[in-house]
């Protein structure tokens, strides 16, 4: 039996992992968290095979709990679970010591794939779908973007000014506009209705 445990801070999404992961025959949920904090708590107390922890938590990047697991439970193989699949992110989170990462908009079978292929496979899991509606070369230039690029982006593309986003990502605005620029140069776009475009080319919005 795989013990679990899972971190997100959206009581909906924990909920559903629970739910996918409680319909095998073969995995156990141990707990769920949706802080760092808890997280921690939960791999000291049920030293769990596998923790399924979202990249994007309210109380931090779900990539900074990457060390602190390993200290606390180094055979907890960790897999990323997130809204992005750009290249930048998903190589950060393997450089960082996570076994897999699967995006949000996987399904269900790929979730519960790569619970059980971190516990077999020594290689790096990972289901990142690519989006319908991308070009092949709008995805080469985004899996050419840094995780922080790819966030900036699609914040960016939400409609979020400099000063939230610098808010949200705990950066100054001077950082956030310095990232625009780096994201317009590196896409060849001119401007923020450009790089929304792109955005939604490769599925980082709606």
């Amino acid at each position: 039996m795989i013990g679990v445990v899972v971190c997100d801070d959206h009581g909906i999404v924990r909920s559903g992992i629970r739910r996918i992961l409680a319909g095998t025959d073969d995995i156990r949920v141990l707990g769920a968290a949706s802080t760092g904090a808890e997280l921690l708590a939960l791999v000291a107390e049920h030293r769990p095979d596998v923790a399924v922890v979202d990249i994007r938590l309210a109380d931090g990047s779900g990539l900074d709990l990457l060390g602190p697991v390993a200290r606390i439970r180094p055979d907890t193989r960790v897999v990323m679970l997130s809204m992005y699949g750009a290249r930048g992110y998903v190589e950060k989170a393997r450089a960082l010591g996570a076994r897999g990462y699967v995006t949000k908009e996987c399904l269900e079978d790929e979730l519960i794939g790569a619970v059980r292929r971190v516990m077999e496979d020594p290689d790096f899991v990972s289901f990142r779908p690519v989006g319908q509606r991308s070009s092949g070369a709008r995805r080469g230039a985004t899996d050419a973007l840094s995780a922080r690029e790819v966030e900036v982006l699609a914040l960016l593309a939400s409609g979020m000014t400099n000063a939230e986003i610098a808010d949200q990502l705990f950066l100054s605005s001077r950082t956030v506009e310095s990232h625009r620029g780096a994201l317009q140069r590196k896409l060849g776009v001119r401007s923020r209705a450009e790089l929304a475009r792109v955005a939604r080319d490769v599925g980082l919005t709606a």
